[in-house]
């Protein structure tokens, strides 16, 4: 191997491995197929180069040149073969051989030639191998018999190609032209290498560039043939006419430069002069880089100022003009049709919208000759499920590069069935909302690049002018809804804005009220009841809503119990705008409640009888036992005495039994006065302490309350706060852990509506005391506060019942959750009040 060979063996690997590539990308088609054939004719014609060049002998050297010969008419035949698979991708091999029989009778007819003497007499080697390449000595009449094939071969495919370009569009125009362009820049650099280097290089030196030529050209194709966005070749043209320009010119200044420098700097080190030359271009080149890359497409853009192209940044102002002036669907999507067909030079676009399970055509603009059928596509149609899973374009001439599958099967179907070229997804927020339809360029060229960026960028445009035109028919809609919907509303709703008039005033809140809507719209709040009113007026001045607020109306006929909620409403900027209220009557429910209260009553009156009943008869029992023996026994002074104690003990039983039914059934009204709960929390630990530590219970305290100002009768928050601690202990035996945490939580908290009123307030002070005894049994955790329950072997079962009547009494709630060997957890919720003044000690 040598410095000849190196770039030939890079060009075998990297051709085979583009052909490959381009294979496959779309193995089943027929242009992939012909490109991998040239691709491995290539490869044939550079490994015979090289076969010929590390030749040792001169029959080695020989067959190598015959058949980089043979190959290279091949190369030919090949070339020829892949321009008619584009052609004819449509026909089977057998109709495309068919059409390349001349040329494969040529072809083979050239190949068994190059293996004649008349073709190559004999091979001149080098006189020390591996120093030079082998010198081929050809036949006077064979070169020339080859040289008329081959430039008669080449001439005859320009003039195919060329022949083809007429009469293809879209994306067979489009690869012929790449093509085409690829070898005729390979073949204008192979002459014009070979008539400049050839005055400077041996002939023969010429072969090491011949690899760069060739894979230049393959990379070229495969672009045209594989690549899924192709660009338009004009586009293309500008593009590398641009880059060429912009080399020479930076390449020029970067040799200008550093003349100029070394000669100023000759007086001193060369080397030193060189460098410091080389850093001063360098500098040099990147200044002039960003002004010197416009130029040169300003420059390239002159050169080839007939190629028709998008205009983008003109389309785009053209279509933003017409989506701010349209105020109507149809007119939108008529203007805006007519703008894509012109700027994309087509003659049928048709828009669908998305309508129920549906995206049912809404505007087709159809010009000239141009006709279509009417579309209507389904929400499981190929296209709309390629759109929702790609989110791109779907232009069919970039269908066929792609890898085949069901699914793009199916795509490409519906696409020739309604003559679409380009199908794009119009998307509003993520969702599929529209599809435009458009039909060839009929300029033939294809949707390149450029063309799919600026419809997608008109579409995303489009798709907020549509939701604007479909959210304007939805305002005036929802405003003929929401009148509807307000009068037939079963609540009473009044609204007021922040200048206190109202503006809302329904059917039902002048049921409720009395008032005649007509006459107290756009009046002042003053105008309604006091309740109604100081209710409003309090929610703007707080800017806080109210929930279930209950007042009285006094009507004409009778009097109305009522509750209202109130809240505020806001701008997008975060004003004030007004104040809702929802107003319910709530008569028939209240008078509901006091006939269920009245049940509950009676029901508990038994549950109550039947308890103290059974309570009271023990102690009777014992009582009218002892009596019953007394005339017999009582000459038995034990006897006596016995019976003196049980009397007593028993008489005392049943008086602590009706102190505490007497508490439970009228329970001592609460004075209530500012205080803080946790002095009270402290000082029921305190009595508790001594028990707590021979149960060797531990206490946990934690206080997270910043604020425990609330409205309460401290004696009787301090027996609640004692029935709890002493339940606890008896629930944990010996050993274990009681617990009592403060919160403030906020009045989302409430699990029923409160029946006391305690202050108005907005945030409640939970108590938790938890304990690590037993537990209560889940079916028995309904009945703890009911009178005479109990889980305990002794005790009456009123103690939770009395708890829960003073905790009522405060306008408190009180909460119970239990779980067995895990113990149990009351919480106790009394509403918090913030007092400005200093509070007393409880």
């Amino acid at each position: 191997m040598n410095g000849t060979t190196t770039p030939i063996l890079i060009a075998i690997v990297l051709q085979l491995g583009l052909g490959l590539v381009v294979f496959q990308s779309n193995p089943k088609r027929k242009s992939n197929q012909s490109f991998l054939l040239l691709a491995l004719v290539a490869d044939a014609w550079l490994y015979s180069l090289y076969y010929a060049l590390t030749a040792t002998g001169v029959h080695a050297a020989e067959l190598g040149i015959r058949e980089a010969s043979a190959a290279a008419a091949l190369v030919l035949a090949s070339f020829n073969l892949l321009r008619l698979s584009i052609r004819e991708g449509h026909k089977g091999w057998s109709g495309i051989l068919r059409r390349a029989r001349g040329w494969l009778v040529g072809t083979f007819c050239i190949v068994g030639f190059c293996q004649t003497k008349w073709f190559l007499e004999r091979v001149q080697m080098p006189n020390v191998i591996g120093l030079g390449v082998p010198k081929p000595i050809y036949g006077h009449v064979g070169v020339y018999v080859y040289a008329t094939f081959f430039i008669t071969a080449i001439v005859v495919l320009i003039i195919g190609a060329a022949r083809d370009l007429r009469q293809t569009r879209g994306g067979e125009h489009a690869e012929l032209a790449f093509i085409l362009i690829g070898g005729i820049f390979t073949l204008a650099g192979a002459t014009l290498g070979a008539l400049i280097l050839g005055y400077f290089i041996d002939p023969a030196r010429l072969l090491w560039f011949a690899p760069f030529r060739v894979v230049f050209f393959c990379v070229l194709v495969a672009y045209g043939i594989a690549t899924r966005k192709i660009m338009e070749v004009g586009l293309f043209l500008r593009r590398v006419m641009s880059y060429v320009l912009l080399t020479a010119y930076l390449l020029v200044l970067y040799i200008g430069v550093w003349l100029l420098t070394t000669t100023a700097l000759q007086s001193i080190a060369v080397i030193t002069a060189h460098s410091i030359a080389h850093v001063a271009a360098a500098v040099v080149i990147a200044f002039a880089m960003a002004p010197a890359r416009g130029v040169s497409q300003r420059l390239a853009e002159r050169l080839f100022i007939s190629t028709q192209r998008l205009d983008f940044r003109a389309t785009v102002s053209k279509a933003a003009d017409i989506l701010s002036s349209v105020t109507t669907l149809t007119d939108l999507l008529e203007r805006f049709a007519r703008t894509i067909a012109e700027a994309v030079q087509t003659d049928r676009v048709a828009i669908l919208l998305h309508e129920g399970k549906r995206f049912d055509q809404a505007y087709a603009l159809q010009l000239g000759d141009a006709r279509g059928p009417t579309v209507s596509l389904s929400e499981q149609d190929p296209l709309v499920r390629y759109l929702r899973e790609h989110k791109t374009p779907i232009v069919y001439d970039e269908l066929h590069r792609v890898r085949a599958s069901t699914e793009l099967d199916e795509v490409i179907v519906r696409m020739r069935t309604l003559k679409a070229a380009v199908v794009m997804g119009i998307f509003s927020r993520e969702h599929l909302s529209a599809v435009m339809f458009l039909a060839p360029r009929t300029s033939g060229r294809i949707y390149g690049s450029i063309e799919q960026e600026a419809l997608q960028v008109l579409c995303g445009q489009l798709a907020v002018a549509i939701d604007n035109a479909e959210l304007f028919t939805e305002v005036q809609n929802a405003k003929i809804y929401n009148e509807t919907l307000l009068e037939n509303l079963t609540t009473g709703v009044i609204a007021v804005g922040a200048n206190e008039r109202i503006t809302v005033f329904n059917n039902e809140a002048e049921q409720i009220t009395g008032f005649d809507s007509r006459k107290i719209l756009d009046q002042t709040i003053d105008e309604l009841p006091s309740a109604l009113r100081e209710t409003l007026r309090e929610t703007l001045r707080t800017g806080q809503g109210q929930e279930n607020t209950e007042f009285i109306l006094h009507t004409e006929s009778d009097g109305v119990v009522a509750r209202a909620s109130t809240s505020i409403f806001h701008g997008q900027d975060g004003r004030v705008l007004g104040a809702l209220m929802v107003l319910t009557d709530i008569t028939a429910l209240k008078r509901l409640e006091l006939q269920i209260r009245r049940s509950d009553r009676l029901a508990s009156l038994g549950t109550l009888s039947a308890g103290m009943a059974h309570e009271i008869k023990n102690p009777l029992v014992s009582i009218k036992t002892f009596a019953q023996l007394l005339p017999e026994r009582y000459q038995d002074p034990d006897f006596r005495q016995t019976f003196s104690n049980l009397i007593g003990h028993e008489i005392d039983r049943i008086d602590s039994l009706v102190n505490q039914l007497l508490r439970f059934a009228r329970p001592a009204k609460p004075h209530l006065k500012p205080m803080h709960l946790h002095q009270v929390l402290d000082k029921s630990l305190l009595l508790v302490g001594h028990r707590l530590y021979q149960k060797d219970i531990k206490l946990t305290r934690l206080w997270e309350a910043n604020v425990d100002t609330i409205r309460a009768d401290a004696d009787q928050l301090e027996q609640v706060f004692l029935n709890f601690f002493l339940n606890a202990m008896d629930a944990m035996k010996n050993g274990g852990e009681l617990s009592i945490a403060t919160q403030i939580r906020t009045d989302a908290e409430w699990v029923s509506p409160l029946t006391h009123s305690n202050g108005q307030t907005h945030e409640i002070l939970r108590i938790t005391i938890r304990d690590s005894g037993e537990g209560i049994r889940s079916e028995d955790i309904p009945h703890v506060f009911d009178p005479f329950f109990t889980t305990k072997d002794y005790g009456t079962g009123l103690g939770l019942s009395v708890v829960h009547g003073i905790i009522q009494e405060h306008g408190g709630q009180i909460e119970v959750e239990s779980e067995l060997q895990k113990g149990t957890a009351f919480h106790i919720l009394f509403p918090l009040v913030r007092f400005d003044s200093e509070v007393a000690a409880a």
